[in-house]
């Protein structure tokens, strides 16, 4: 292993500022193999460095960080924005730097096969040539010192192939390699082709793994393809592979491919399947773009299912009844639980019991939304059928655990899915299907700790997978329990990488993933960020019909702007939250968003106006509470008389920012006159932080040194820490330093 003192750059480097010492002390840390060090000192630097307009080779030193610990992903994702900045950037010693760079990192990246195919504005691999040329260029006109610092800061040597941080994407299989031995003839196909038939009917997990395997040999293999029984047997792993292209317009065009091959394979089982395929995939179009109750949509069903009657009058049975469960799962007509019967039923008749209980688990879930015992009994008997068959064992577990959480079992449903997690030889998409909906029960219990290991689990299954919607979900999850946990900075970094994902595959996350991520910016300060993705949260809750939810994002968006002082923006954002608490009638939120509303008017000028809205609000919000029964009050019933001292507090503070001090002190004594206990040493305090805060010192001293003394004897260490900072300053501010480092040292320091 290098010694650390190799990475660092020309002789001047040191002196070019503290960032940029930070990043390279990162870059050191990654080549003595401190990968600890290397990360902490990596999120050290970064911030400092990433839109410095000197910090070109900070930002370079941080991407070579990236790389060496492993994660050439996370170095593309934040070079790839960055690319334009090469042409511009002065002196040419930076610019050196920064091309070599950035030629490397995507180097990296196309040895892991995550380059893109566009760069800034140019072809993934050309750009890469070209930064390269760039670099090379400008070093032949430098300092040979500096040229040798450039060469050796890009050894490729230590580069490990395991990523240290969560990966933000996928790499493809290296030198080449595939999950299936290519076929070398188009007998191969053939016996792919039987393979597959054979592990569908039996429920083999083999076939995850042999399907994935003819998506990455297919193109080489079709040139291999020369009689009808060939083209047929292509035909049949097109239509069974197409599940797993997750993109409706590629589904398409391979279904299509499929109908060509089955009619060149003169195989009109085959076509007839794929058309009946192509017309399922037609209903999920129609009510993805339409709703799922567009007379369209209707109609699309009806034809789909003529589709599947015509092949069980043809005496395909097997086709139909494979073609009539795709269809009751994926057009989710009003019929499902008995077309998922019927298949099964037909699968009995033709003496296949695997996939007989594979359609009884599957109509478990409709049948349980109106009847819970006719589900159960379906269950019970998918379970007879399925003996120790492995992969209907999860899903029985799954399903069982499923009815358990419903049943608010949450022990019972953990317990479960802990069992299902630990059978053997189950196919990576079942086991990813019950790590994911044990994350979601988790997720549902706040159990933070417990949702880690789990996603983490997950996310190293969508690795393997190398399935980048499941990388997606998987990093929502690992995000929001970092963020839970106080990991702002790693859940940022995780969510930023999912919500790109989940937007366009998995639309029902998108609430939830921006969500977790404003809650990560908030953390790191990043107020517009957060207030940017928390609108795109309450505009897709807003969009699925959860009015709530929607209303809690907006509040949180308009709160955000308010913190990055961008209050034209928070007011908007208020008022939308106010609006969507009413629609939804979600008392907390239009409490708390009209009280807001409010501050954000007085502190935009109009004083008086925020003011009297401010006092408005109990009254506006009880108009609503007593309409609602006090469950939906929230976490406690709505009292005015209990939050009127609250309101009354927050208009002192306002009126106390706006200069005017009677005024604010006035609503404090009010505010006294209507609490005792803790509350009021609270706004007793208060008081004398008012007063101080105003240069009233002579008067807001005896106040605040009786409520140290006060708020110490009743435990309230926070307040009390507040008050002696108040004091503290107010002591130093008018040269009384000894007595404000006194007050510090007895009231304020935290031991």
């Amino acid at each position: 292993m290098r010694e650390a003192p190799e990475v660092r750059s020309d002789p001047d480097a040191a002196g070019r500022g503290g960032a940029l010492d930070l990043a390279l002390r990162a870059e050191a840390a990654a080549v003595a193999g401190d990968l600890d060090a290397a990360v902490a000192g990596y999120r050290q630097a970064w911030p400092l460095v990433a839109d410095a307009p000197d910090g070109a080779r900070g930002v370079a030193a941080c991407l070579r960080t990236l790389v060496r610990i492993g994660n050439a992903d996370r170095a593309l994702d934040l070079l790839l924005p960055r690319l334009d900045r090469v042409a511009t950037l002065d002196p040419p010693e930076d610019r050196a730097w920064f091309a070599a760079t950035a030629a490397w990192v995507l180097r990296h990246a196309h040895r892991l096969g995550m380059l893109p195919e566009r760069a800034a504005h140019d072809d993934g691999a050309a750009a890469e040539a070209d930064l390269a040329a760039t670099a090379r260029d400008l070093l032949d006109r430098l300092d040979p010192a500096l040229a040798a610092a450039v060469t050796a800061a890009h050894d490729d040597a230590g580069v490990p192939v395991e990523p240290t941080l969560p990966p933000t994407r996928l790499p493809q299989p290296a030198g080449g390699a595939t999950r299936l031995r290519p076929p070398a003839s188009g007998a191969d196909v053939v016996d792919i082709a039987e393979r597959a038939r054979h592990w569908r009917r039996e429920l083999d997990p083999s076939l995850e793994r042999l399907l994935h395997g003819w998506l990455e040999t297919r193109e080489q293999s079709l040139s291999l393809l020369t009689e009808p029984a060939h083209w047929s047997a292509a035909a049949l792993l097109d239509r069974s592979a197409v599940h797993l292209l997750r993109d409706p317009v590629r589904e398409r065009i391979r279904l299509d491919e499929a109908v060509a091959e089955a009619e060149r394979g003169a195989d009109e089982e085959g076509a007839a399947h794929s058309r009946a395929e192509l017309a399922v995939l037609d209903v999920r179009e129609a009510a993805a773009s339409l709703g799922a109750d567009a007379p369209e949509v209707a109609r699309a069903r009806e034809r789909a299912l003529e589709a599947v009657e015509a092949l069980a009058a043809h005496g395909w049975a097997e086709t139909a009844a494979a073609s009539r469960r795709w269809y009751a799962l994926s057009a989710r007509p009003a019929d499902t639980a008995a077309q998922l019967v019927h298949a099964a039923d037909e699968y009995a008749a033709l003496g296949l019991p695997a996939r007989q209980a594979l359609c009884l688990l599957d109509a478990v879930p409709p049948t349980h939304a109106t009847d819970p015992a006719a589900a159960h009994r379906l269950l019970d008997d998918a379970e007879r059928l399925a003996g120790d068959h492995p992969v209907l064992t999860v899903q029985v577990l799954d399903l069982r655990a499923r009815m358990a959480r419903t049943a608010g079992d949450h022990d019972a449903a953990r317990s479960l899915y802990e069992r299902a997690a630990a059978v053997r030889h189950v196919p990576d998409g079942s086991r990813m299907a019950v790590l994911f909906a044990w994350c979601d029960l988790l997720v549902d219990a706040a159990d933070w700790a417990g949702l880690e290991p789990r996603a983490a689990d997950a996310l190293a299954l969508a690795v393997r997978l190398r399935d980048p919607v499941s990388l997606a979900v998987a990093q929502r999850h690992l995000g929001l329990a970092w963020v839970e946990q106080g990991r702002a900075l790693e859940a940022a970094e995780l969510l930023a990488a999912a919500l790109p994902v989940v937007r366009r595959h998995v639309p029902e996350l998108v609430g939830p993933t921006a969500w977790a991520l404003g809650n990560a910016s908030l953390e790191l300060d990043a107020f517009v960020a957060a207030r940017t993705v928390f609108t795109e949260a309450a505009e897709a809750f807003e969009a699925a019909g959860r009015l709530e939810e929607a209303s809690h994002a907006r509040y949180r968006a308009g709160t955000a702007a308010w913190d990055g002082d961008d209050l034209a923006t928070a007011g908007r954002d208020l008022d939308a939250a106010v609006a969507l608490a009413r629609r939804s009638r979600t008392l907390p939120v239009l409490l708390e968003a009209l009280r807001s509303r409010a501050a954000v008017r007085a502190a935009d000028g109009d004083v008086d106006g925020g003011i009297a809205a401010l006092d408005a609000v109990l009254d506006d919000v009880a108009g609503l509470a007593a309409t609602l029964p006090p469950e939906q009050h929230g976490e406690e019933p709505f009292d005015p008389e209990v939050l009127e001292p609250d309101v009354l507090r927050e208009g002192a503070h306002v009126l106390a920012e706006a200069g005017r001090l009677d005024e604010a002190l006035e609503r404090l004594t009010r505010a006294e006159a209507l609490v005792g206990g803790a509350f009021a040493l609270v706004l007793r305090a208060e008081r004398g932080v008012v007063l101080a805060e105003a240069g009233r010192l002579e008067q807001a001293e005896a106040v605040l040194r009786r409520s140290l003394a006060d708020l110490a004897a009743a435990g309230l260490v926070d307040e009390q820490v507040a008050v002696a900072g108040a004091l503290a300053r107010a002591l130093d501010a008018c040269g009384r330093t000894d007595e404000a480092d006194a007050v510090w040292e007895r009231w304020g320091a935290d031991d």
